[in-house]
C-alpha cells in the first residue's frame, strides 16, 4: 500500500507504505503478462476514469456495493459528525470533489479490500484509502489522527487528487513528485511516460507499478463490460471506433467504413480502459460493397459476410461497376475475408436489392437469387433508407428461392409496441436488458431503442439476459474473424 504523508502546516512529503500482502515491485514476467491483457503502464486509467462524476448513478453505486460486500448499508461517521451509510459518504465525496465513484471504489479495494470484505475491520475502515500513513508511521501520531476514519480518508484522498495533483498538473505541468504528462520517470526500474493526468496522479499517489497494476486489475474485473457482438463502440478519449465481434474489438479504418456499417448515432461511448480488456481482432478496412483487386489481379466485391470474385470482366461490367472505383489491396488485407460464390453474368443482384411483385405490397430483400421478406416497414427505415424498391413481374420474383425472413442486425436495441421490455439483438436472439441501470451502464441511449411490432419480435427466440459481468480476455473466443463482417 502506498500513499502520501501530509503534516499540518508543512509542505507535502511523499512517503511509501508497504503494499499489504505483496511486494512493492512486480517481476518482468508478470508485467509482460499484464501488458498482453491490455495493461499499459503509461496510461493506466483515463482522465474520465478518475475525474468524471458520470461514472455511476447513486442507485448503481448502492446496488454494486450490495453485490460485493457490506459498504452499501454499513453505518459510519461522516466529517460533519452525522451517522450515514458508507455508500452515502462515497457519493458525497465523489460529488464534492468531482471524482468518479468507480475510482473511489477501486481505491478502497486496492488499499484495504473494503468493497469485497464481508466483515471489514475498524482499522481497515479508519485507513480506508491508505492516506497519510506509511510503512514506519505510528498511527497514533497526533499529526495523523486528523486523517483517521472512513469519511476522512475518502475526503482527503479525493481532495488530494482534485485540488492538489490536478491543480499542480494544470499550473506547473507536474505533480509534487515530478510526475507529468509526457515526462518520462523511472518506476521500479521501468521507464514510464504518463500519457494523461490520471496516470501521472496514480504514480504520485502510489509510486509503484505493482499497486497501480492491482488497481487496474480491479478496474478491469469490475468495470470492463462485456458488449454484445455487433456493438459499435468509440473509445474515450482516443476517439478510436471498434466493432465488438466474438469477444474481440476490431478497429474501423475510417469514418467511411463506419457509416457503411452502422448509424453513427448508435455508437456507444466506452472508456479506453474498458476496451483495453478486449483482444484486438483484425481491422475493418473497407466499406461494404467495396471493389478490391488483389495482387494476382483478381477483382472482388466485398459483401456482408465475405468477398465474391468476378468470374470475368463481362460480369463486372454487366452490373455497372466502374474500374476507377477498384481499390488495390495486399494479400494480407484480404487474407481472412471468406471467399464466397463467384459473380458471373447469371448472378442475380450481387449487391442486394429491394423488390416487390406487381400489385403486391410485400417487400423482399433479394441477394444472389435468394429473397428474404421484410416483415415490416421498420426494416426499410432501419437498414435501407434511400434504397429504391424495384417492381418485378410476379413470375420473376416467384422464381427466386425463398430464404429466411430478413433479420434485425446484431447490436440493435428493440422493444415491442405493447410491452416495455427492452432487448438487444445478438446472433439472431433477443437478449433481455433487465433494468434501466444495466441499460445505462452499458452506455446505450434510450432514443436508439426501436419499437418493433409484437408479431415480428414473437418470431425471435429469447437468449440470456444482459448483465454487467466484465469481459474476461482469457475466455474470449479464439477465432479467425472476417475483417469486414
Amino acid at each position: 500500500m502506498q500513499s502520501s504523508v501530509h503534516k499540518l502546516g508543512v509542505a507535502i512529503t511523499l512517503m511509501v507504505l508497504l503494499f499489504s500482502g505483496s511486494s512493492w515491485t512486480v517481476d518482468a514476467q508478470t508485467l509482460d503478462q499484464a501488458k498482453a491483457l491490455g495493461f499499459n503502464p503509461d496510461s493506466i486509467l483515463t482522465n474520465d476514469d478518475v475525474l468524471s462524476i458520470e461514472g455511476m448513478s447513486f442507485d448503481y453505486l448502492k446496488n454494486f456495493l450490495r453485490g460485493k460486500g457490506k459498504l452499501a448499508d454499513l453505518i459510519v461517521t461522516d466529517i460533519d459528525g452525522q451517522q450515514k451509510t458508507a455508500a452515502d459518504v462515497i457519493w458525497r465525496v465523489a460529488n464534492t470533489y468531482k471524482i468518479n465513484p468507480k475510482y473511489l471504489l477501486a481505491l478502497l479495494q486496492k488499499e484495504q479490500s473494503l468493497v469485497e470484505d464481508p466483515n471489514p475491520s475498524q482499522e481497515h475502515l479508519d485507513w480506508a484509502t491508505g492516506y497519510a500513513v506509511c510503512d514506519n508511521c505510528d498511527k497514533n501520531d497526533s499529526d495523523l489522527l486528523q486523517f483517521k476514519g472512513f469519511a476522512n480518508q475518502l475526503e482527503w484522498a479525493a481532495k488530494q487528487h482534485r485540488e492538489k495533483y490536478l491543480l499542480q498538473l494544470l499550473t506547473t505541468g507536474t505533480t509534487v513528485s515530478g510526475n507529468g504528462v509526457d515526462k518520462t520517470i523511472t518506476v521500479d526500474g521501468q521507464s514510464v511516460t504518463p500519457q494523461n493526468y490520471a496516470t501521472a496522479m496514480l504514480y504520485t499517489y502510489t509510486p509503484h507499478i505493482n499497486g497501480n497494476l492491482n488497481l487496474w486489475r480491479i478496474w478491469r474485473r469490475w468495470f470492463s463490460l462485456t458488449y454484445p457482438t455487433g456493438t459499435v463502440v468509440r473509445g474515450e478519449p482516443s476517439g478510436k471506433t471498434y466493432l465488438i465481434y466474438l469477444g474481440q474489438k476490431r478497429l474501423f479504418a475510417s469514418p467511411a467504413v463506419i457509416t457503411s456499417m452502422t448509424d453513427p448515432k448508435k455508437i456507444v461511448a466506452a472508456s479506453d480502459t474498458e476496451l483495453a480488456a478486449y483482444p484486438n481482432g483484425s481491422n475493418v478496412l473497407f466499406p461494404k460493397f467495396s471493389l478490391l483487386r488483389s495482387e494476382d489481379g483478381s477483382i472482388y466485391l466485398l459483401v456482408s459476410d465475405g468477398k465474391r470474385k468476378f468470374a470475368d470482366m463481362a460480369a463486372f461490367r454487366k452490373f455497372g461497376f466502374i474500374e476507377d472505383e477498384i481499390i488495390d489491396v495486399s494479400a494480407a488485407d484480404v487474407a481472412d475475408i471468406p471467399i464466397l460464390e463467384p459473380i458471373s453474368t447469371k448472378t442475380i443482384f450481387p449487391q442486394g436489392a429491394l423488390a416487390k411483385a406487381s400489385g403486391s405490397s410485400a417487400v423482399w430483400y433479394v441477394e444472389n437469387g435468394v429473397k428474404h421478406v421484410l416483415q415490416d416497414e421498420v426494416f426499410l427505415k432501419l437498414y435501407f433508407t434511400g434504397r429504391p424498391i424495384r417492381t418485378l413481374a410476379k413470375k420473376t420474383l416467384d422464381g427466386y428461392s425463398v430464404g429466411n425472413a430478413y433479420l434485425l442486425h446484431d447490436g440493435e436495441l428493440v422493444r415491442g409496441k405493447s410491452a416495455p421490455d427492452t432487448y438487444v439483438i445478438e446472433d439472431g436472439l433477443l437478449r433481455p436488458i433487465p433494468s434501466a441501470e444495466v441499460f445505462e451502464a452499458m452506455g446505450w441511449k434510450w432514443h436508439n431503442v426501436v419499437k418493433i411490432p409484437d408479431r415480428v419480435l414473437a418470431a425471435y427466440q429469447v437468449g440470456n439476459a444482459v448483465s454487467l459481468t466484465p469481459v474476461t480476455p482469457n475466455d474470449a473466443a479464439q477465432v479467425t474473424v472476417n475483417s469486414n463482417l
